[in-house]
């Protein structure tokens, strides 16, 4: 009768603890997806040296479309691109904004889950000057 009760008990903690793994098992694959939603992709904009343009790279690029816009500080689009999903991972593009007036002017990034924003400030003295 004691070894009945053993077995029983033996038999229940090990129902017990299989049922346990499996759902740790589903929870840490259901947190590794959300992880995996959330990391959209990396920006960022880069002075050229010794001139008036910068340079915009876009690392990881997602599994959705990416919008390139560039906005003055009015909220006017002065150049907009998409970046299809099939990319090969890497955007690399030159800005000359040697033609641009003074002002803040804003490259806004924006995928599915994601928007990201770069500014640029250019001021002039007697040659422009550009500060991210």
């Amino acid at each position: 009768m004691k070894v009945k009760s053993i077995s029983k008990l033996v038999l229940s903690l090990t129902l017990a603890l299989s049922t346990l793994s499996f759902t740790y098992a589903k929870e840490e694959g259901t947190e590794k997806k959300e992880t995996k939603a959330t990391a959209a992709f990396g920006a960022s904009l880069y002075k050229v040296a010794n001139t008036s343009k910068v340079k915009l790279a876009i690392d990881k690029i997602p599994d959705a479309n990416v919008n390139i816009v560039l906005r003055d500080n009015f909220g006017k689009i002065i150049y907009h691109e998409v970046l299809r999903k099939n990319s090969d991972g890497l955007y690399r593009r030159v800005f000359d904004m040697e033609g641009m007036n003074e002002g803040t002017y804003y490259f806004v990034l924006m995928g599915k889950n994601t928007k990201v924003t770069k500014t640029v400030e250019i001021s002039s003295t007697t040659s422009k000057l550009i500060v991210l």
